[in-house]
């Protein structure tokens, strides 16, 4: 599968392509989001949502009596790895409220600052976003956890970053528990000729030229995202990848006619 776009950017060789994806994210951090909210048209915040329902972890509810006896129990230990800046960590905090912990981790330290701007901005409890703990870190190496310890990950729109897919993906299954998920939300694929040609001429044509826009200048990065989606596996042959790495099933569901995917992969 070819990584060079209609417009005619190629992906830098492997050798040097993650100090390239990181130094360029960099770059882009401050309009990332606005950029993302124009090319979904807002509704890859929907399927984050989404996403963050499929861990399969119990949804906090808030009750005065609950608060009482709790105390401080500790609640679910999450991955948001790849997490940029931090879509899916506020929703995780959001969604299981005070007594998790969600840890956001990127390879990319411009995102991760986006991330703390926006928490210290926040006006939401303390006891929610408080609880997002930020790391900046490599998703093959997962070091920092030990076996059996998470009770979900979630990888939203950044595993088609990491170099090596596999030893990302065994890393999540070591430091997953058993029974529990890992989701993953990326770009799909597209099925039909002519729904192909219009999702390819918007991804590869109209997108990067939005991308340059928001950032005022000619920037890259908003080349490579369309031609990273080319080498991306298909919703299938990651699967095949998933089971590979341990998990005992991993089924799929599309969303917006293909052009994105989650996996809900079970250790």
């Amino acid at each position: 599968m070819t990584s060079r776009t209609t417009s005619g950017y190629q992906l830098p060789a492997a050798e040097g392509r993650a100090e390239y994806i990181r130094e360029n994210f960099n770059a882009i951090a401050g309009t990332y989001d606005r950029f993302n909210d124009i090319i979904t048209f807002g509704m890859h915040r929907r399927w984050k949502r989404k996403a963050v329902a499929l861990t399969g972890l119990p949804r906090y509810r808030y009750s005065r009596a609950r608060e009482t006896t709790a105390g401080d129990t500790p609640g679910p230990r999450v991955l948001d790895l790849c997490s940029g800046s931090g879509d899916l960590s506020v929703a995780l905090a959001r969604y299981l409220g005070p007594h998790a912990l969600i840890t956001a981790m990127d390879y990319s330290p411009g995102m991760l600052e986006v991330l703390r701007q926006r928490l210290a901005a926040s006006t939401e409890s303390t006891a929610i976003v408080g609880k997002i703990e930020i790391v900046e870190g490599d998703a093959t190496d997962l070091s920092r956890f030990a076996d059996a310890s998470l009770d979900a990950i979630t990888i939203g729109f950044g595993l088609r970053n990491v170099q090596n897919r596999a030893a990302c993906l065994k890393e999540c299954y070591r430091v997953l528990k058993a029974d529990k998920h890992l989701i993953i939300l990326d770009v799909g694929k597209v099925q039909g000729r002519i729904t192909t040609f219009f999702h390819n001429f918007y991804f590869e044509r109209i997108v990067p030229l939005i991308g340059h826009f928001l950032q005022g200048k000619h920037t890259e990065m908003y080349e490579y995202l369309p031609a990273s989606a080319r080498v991306y596996p298909g919703p299938a042959e990651l699967s095949e990848e998933l089971l590979a790495a341990g998990f005992r099933k991993a089924p799929f569901f599309n969303v917006m006619m293909g052009a994105a995917v989650i996996h809900m992969a079970v250790k």
